[in-house]
């Protein structure tokens, strides 16, 4: 799949707005049009994935789970639960190789958004600002290096429930002109059990002294749905992103 860019408003003047969701999600344009972004506004269409690529852990959990039902009605707790737990370990493996994969393929997918944004009309004249959320946080962070050697100017970077690494902001520091700001939640439970190793921006402030007074944390736990919906906590920054967005 290549990188698409779709226009949701668009605008002979004022700033442009990309938008990236994560994975296997696309930006709601209802939700991005009623944030009212002056200017023009763009959602962007990368390679985050599909449903059908939870065929392989779904198939494995579905095996072990045929074999250990039967196994604890019969009374054989310990096949059942060795082949449950094998399940899911197996399962977990799968997943995170997967996931892995997409991490990788969201960096690449941003170097070639950068390349994509280029085309865009007024592009080179306009201020350009970067929204991203989740696993869509690594296209706009990969985006924004490239971007940073075009004849482009970068204002506002805006990260919602980030899957990128809290770590090593100060080398884009000269990247961009404006504000980073950083939305999280230290209970999003997505993010809490993804298999990175870094502590990401989606969980907690981050940390940059060359950006102290361009910088912004806001941990929005209490105003998302409950954590225990784990996954309208972690998708529920577009319902507000409008009230931390680009300023008009």
């Amino acid at each position: 799949m290549t990188v698409r860019i779709e226009a949701i408003d668009e605008s002979g003047q004022g700033p442009i707005h990309i938008v990236v969701a994560g994975y296997r999600a696309r930006p709601c344009e209802n939700l991005v049009r009623a944030a009212k972004l002056s200017g023009s506004t763009y959602r962007v269409r990368w390679a985050a994935g599909s449903w059908a690529e939870a065929g392989a852990s779904a198939g494995v959990m579905a095996r072990a789970t045929r074999v250990a039902v039967p196994a604890l009605h019969q009374g054989r707790a310990l096949v059942g639960v060795g082949s449950l737990a094998g399940g899911i370990g197996a399962a977990a493996v799968i997943g995170a190789a997967n996931f892995r994969i997409r991490y990788a393929t969201a960096r690449r997918d941003g170097l070639r958004l950068a390349d994509e944004i280029m085309k865009l009309p007024g592009v080179r004249t306009r201020p350009l600002n970067l929204i991203g959320h989740s696993l869509g946080t690594v296209v706009v962070r990969a985006a924004l290096e490239r971007l940073s050697e075009r004849p482009c100017h970068i204002e506002d970077v805006l990260l919602m429930g980030g899957m990128t690494s809290r770590k090593k902001w100060d080398q884009h520091a000269e990247m961009f002109r404006g504000r980073l700001v950083n939305l999280y939640s230290p209970w999003d439970r997505v993010l809490n059990v993804a298999p990175v190793l870094d502590r990401v921006v989606g969980t907690g402030a981050i940390l940059c002294d060359r950006l102290a007074d361009r910088l912004t944390n806001h941990d929005l736990c209490r105003e998302l749905p409950h954590q225990l919906n784990f996954w309208k906590h972690h998708s529920g920054y577009w319902n507000s992103f409008g009230r931390f967005a680009i300023p008009v």
